[in-house]
């Protein structure tokens, strides 16, 4: 996933406790355990909410002791496998992860574990906490801006469905109107991300947006013209948002 694939950042301050082939040899070691754990850190974009994300966060720091052959990871282990719920999870077929890294989370060794996990990053210069801060704030910015446009998006699609009926014989949507449609819920969308906002505002300027959060007020169809040069850094910045929360703008549409 392209949202993590720069993932492993280095720092001249991680770099200097080791040298030479030592240090190629951490940096492999690293990289090979990142690696093995890197489907398990694409969960992020599947988290609704700051526990979810919080739950990802943790597995992948479990998921990376493990595949480092850290000592400190043994207690932690000891601990999962010899509680109840995580047998009970399994047999269940339900809630399997999130099970474990519960259980994890109460192991008397879990802070000391991850400490590890965070010091050998260091060793080899990745910034883990960086990284994560990266994909939560992405996620978390795109899951609220999207629940605001969701009510828009929901009118949008009816509004859809409506003309599709009237003025076509099948009731298959026409792309123009789709098109335009989309156009709207993007612009909303651009309202509430953070990266986004002065983008929209410019946007909104041009289009003659009089409500911004409601930009069906006073719609002029002939001003929101995507070939006009203040929508396509608008239109990139909104894809770029998607891509860091780990979707895309079909994916979100499609919700």
């Amino acid at each position: 996933m392209s949202a993590i694939a720069g993932n492993i950042v280095l720092t001249q301050a991680g770099l200097a406790s080791l040298s030479g082939d030592a240090l190629r040899r951490a940096e492999e070691e690293f990289t090979d355990a990142f690696n093995q754990n890197r489907a398990l850190l694409a969960g992020f974009s599947k988290a609704e909410n700051a526990l979810d994300l919080a739950c990802v966060r943790d597995g992948f720091h479990l998921g990376m002791a493990k595949a480092l052959h850290l000592p400190s990871y043994k207690p932690v282990e000891d601990h999962i496998v010899h509680d109840f719920r995580v047998a009970a999870a399994a047999a269940a077929g339900t809630n399997v992860f999130e099970t474990q890294v519960a259980v994890a989370r109460q192991a008397p060794g879990w802070k000391v574990m991850v400490g590890e996990v965070m010091r050998k990053a260091a060793v080899v210069g990745s910034d883990l906490a960086g990284i994560w801060k990266t994909l939560a704030v992405g996620r978390l910015e795109w899951l609220s801006a999207t629940s605001a446009a969701h009510g828009l998006k929901l009118i949008l699609k009816d509004a859809l469905k409506i003309d599709a009926a009237k003025h076509s014989e099948d009731g298959a949507l026409l792309e123009g109107d789709l098109s335009d449609a989309r156009m709207v819920w993007m612009y909303a969308l651009g309202t509430q991300l953070p990266p986004c906002k002065e983008l929209a505002t410019a946007w909104a300027a041009v289009a003659c947006v009089e409500k911004p959060l409601e930009p069906l007020h006073g719609y002029n169809e002939d001003l929101w013209d995507p070939r006009r040069p203040e929508w396509a850094p608008l239109d990139l910045a909104i894809q770029a948002a998607a891509e860091r929360a780990g979707t895309s703008l079909d994916e979100a549409w499609s919700l």
